[in-house]
């Protein structure tokens, strides 16, 4: 059997209802044109009963394909059983030619639409077979009625022009059948193409980590994706229980936003904080038709990703800077304190000279860290993220961290969950980690006289939004309030041997892994870093 398509199918479904009517017709209307006037008509002249009982049948034959095509259909669609069907409409049509005494009836011409209609329910040889048969059954048809009556009129000539007729009307319709299969094949598969493209965006859309929503002219939220409606749920759950009935209405303060960007669309948004977390989101609009007041494209991207680029090219341009810096820094910086040490060396240098001489060596080494700190934050090879258990990452580099640093009594660390999965560069969350760990030491010990510390990982649950987290808790006294407004300043330090860069550096790595470095207290009044991650799923790739 050949292969179809659904368009093919259907379009062959409706010629096959079509012509199952036909069937019922073509009787039907013989049958009244012969009882209208049996005296005249050229109709079943040969042999009357025989021509009223072949009508008879075959609109029956009609009336059963037509009203029982359901429970007919999977026959109907092979080939041998509508080409078995087809060939008693020959035999039926044969007969009643014979009846009519021969082609000079102008029942024959009904074989043109038998053939071209065989010509189209079946593909391929076989219709062209039963032009054959048809022609063949006329032939016969005309030979018995030569052999039977002695005045019966020659029509041989007749018959084979309605035979050429009819092989001309087969190839031809199989000719057209073919284009328009091909033509349905090729509608399928850009139908099919178009469905999986659909699928294809949609899957794309509900993964992608910008937030997508389309609001009507009336505000009204007619669908989004799934990273659009975790970021917004705290805000959605919120209209839902102010107003159930309007909950699909777009939150105020994305309306708000909305309204002017309308009045200036070249206005860049202001980022928007959402109530009961950390989250910034910077909105953008779109009209889906711009020649209409059409429905509006909102996208939701978390301004941390946006930082965590800006930080990206921060860093990057940083590090073009620190190689200029160890070139044209460094190198008189190194003849500087290399003179100096000559100098204190020297016998004949008075000892109130060596004290400057010791200032200038002192001031050449804090110079040097402050290069030190800032080469420190390009030095790093691994670029890429990598996802980590936190669990079993952190207790890994405290040992680590222990046997390489002699000022560390005791780091206790603690997890809330067994298994705290995020997506960071490793080599930068090292150094971070670094820097926090010294300070904390030192201050505990400063304060406590034992250089203690205690690290927590948990995860924190907003709004169904889960958020990794690292808390590095030390025993010192904390921090002022003044000094706290610019803890995380460049250059700012409350050490006279502190270059004040290591805080400012700690929170650029964090910000570029998608993750926020925070100061607090806890519960007990004791210093906190915090570092936050994103969800391992959102971060850094």
């Amino acid at each position: 059997m050949a292969e179809r398509t659904s368009q093919y199918e259907e379009q062959i479904a409706n010629v096959s209802i079509v012509y199952n009517v036909y069937r019922i017709v073509l009787p039907l209307v013989l049958l009244m044109t012969y009882i209208s006037s049996p005296e005249t008509s050229v109709l079943g002249i040969l042999d009357p009963t025989l021509f009223v009982q072949v009508n008879a049948i075959y609109a029956i034959f009609g009336v059963i394909l037509t009203f029982f095509t359901q429970s007919v259909r999977r026959f109907m669609r092979n080939q041998s059983v509508v080409s078995g069907m087809l060939i008693v409409d020959i035999l039926v049509i044969a007969l009643l030619i014979y009846t009519s005494r021969g082609v000079a009836s102008g029942l024959g011409l009904f074989m043109i639409v038998t053939i071209a209609a065989g010509s189209i329910l079946i593909r391929g040889r076989i219709s062209t077979f039963l032009a054959a048969v048809a022609t063949l059954a006329i032939i016969y048809s005309e030979i018995v009625l030569a052999l039977a009556f002695e005045d019966a009129p020659n029509q041989f000539l007749q018959t084979g022009i309605l035979g050429i007729i009819l092989f001309a009307t087969s190839l031809y319709v199989q000719t057209l059948t073919d284009r328009f299969y091909k033509t349905a094949k090729l509608a399928d598969k850009q139908a099919s193409d178009i469905v999986d493209l659909e699928k294809l965006n949609n899957e794309i859309i509900q993964r992608m980590r910008t937030g997508v929503m389309v609001v009507d002219s009336a505000l009204n939220v007619l669908t989004m994706n799934s990273a659009a409606r975790t970021t917004l749920l705290p805000l959605l759950n919120e209209l839902k229980e102010i107003d159930p009935a309007n909950s699909n209405r777009l939150p105020e303060i994305i309306a708000d936003q909305l309204a002017l960007w309308k009045i200036n669309p070249k206005r860049q948004p202001q980022p928007i904080s959402i109530p009961g977390s950390n989250k910034q989101l910077q909105l953008n609009f779109a009209f889906l038709d711009p020649e209409t007041d059409s429905d509006i494209l909102v996208f939701l991207e978390d301004n941390r990703q946006i930082v965590q680029r800006v930080r990206q090219m921060k860093l990057a341009s940083l590090g073009r800077l620190t190689a200029s810096i160890a070139h044209e820094v460094r190198n008189p910086l190194g003849a500087i304190s290399h003179a100096s040490q000559l100098l204190r060396e020297s016998e004949s240098v008075p000892d109130d000279d060596k004290r400057m001489i010791e200032i200038i060596l002192d001031h050449c080494n804090r110079i040097n860290l402050i290069i030190e700190d800032v080469l420190d934050a390009s030095r790093h090879d691994d670029t890429s993220a990598n996802r980590i258990s936190l669990n079993e990452w952190v207790p890994v580099f405290i040992e680590n961290y222990k046997a390489t640093h002699e000022i560390c009594d005791e780091i206790v660390f603690v997890a809330e969950k067994d298994d705290i999965q995020v997506n960071v560069i490793t080599g930068q969350l090292e150094q971070v980690l670094n820097n926090l760990f010294d300070n904390g030491l030192r201050y505990s010990k400063k304060h406590t006289g034992s250089a203690t510390l205690t690290v927590e990982a948990g995860v924190d649950e907003n709004e169904g939004d889960a958020q990794p987290f690292l808390n590095i808790i030390d025993d010192g006294e904390g921090i002022n309030e003044e000094a706290e407004s610019r803890l995380f300043e460049p250059f700012h330090t409350t050490e006279s041997t502190g270059t004040g860069l290591g805080l400012y550096i700690s929170k650029e790595l964090c910000e570029a892994n998608q993750s926020q470095l925070v100061y607090g207290r806890t519960d007990e009044h004791k210093s906190c870093f915090s570092i936050y991650f994103s969800h391992p799923d959102r971060s850094v790739a």
